[in-house]
């Protein structure tokens, strides 16, 4: 396996990492962002087993990787506008329960490492010519 292909597995273990920060998807990061409510933990989950079931597919699939790369800046931002509003809750929240104040620390960067990841393997594999 080339790791381009263990980069979408990475990627999709990255995700899977919700399920620990959330307890097993109880709610307690949705407590603090609705976007990370039971369903939308559960929804990252999904988006990781995506990542992961196209590792030996994205040279044909270059379009997926752009979708993926969206996806990344979407949480990516969202981590970044929720930081600049609440970034000054974050010791507090880290005191109160570490698990879930690391995550909101650290969640964005990676999804933002991602982004860049997927984006390159989508302009790389753009065209054609990589088919054969």
């Amino acid at each position: 396996m080339n790791r381009v292909s263990w980069g979408f597995i990475v990627a999709g273990v990255y995700n899977s990492g919700i399920g620990i920060f959330s307890y097993g998807f109880s709610g307690n990061l949705g407590a603090v962002d609705p976007l990370f409510s039971t369903q939308g933990c559960l929804a990252i989950q999904l988006w990781g087993l995506a990542y992961i079931a196209l590792k030996d597919h994205y040279k044909v699939m270059p379009a997926m990787s752009v979708v993926f790369c969206l996806e990344k800046l979407l949480y990516g931002v969202h981590w970044l506008l929720w930081l600049s509003a609440h970034g000054d809750n974050l010791p507090s929240l880290m005191a109160q329960d570490f698990l879930t104040g690391l995550f909101f620390y650290i969640y964005g960067a990676g999804d933002l490492l991602f982004m860049l990841f997927f984006g390159w393997a989508a302009w790389r594999w753009r065209s054609p010519r990589h088919l054969a």
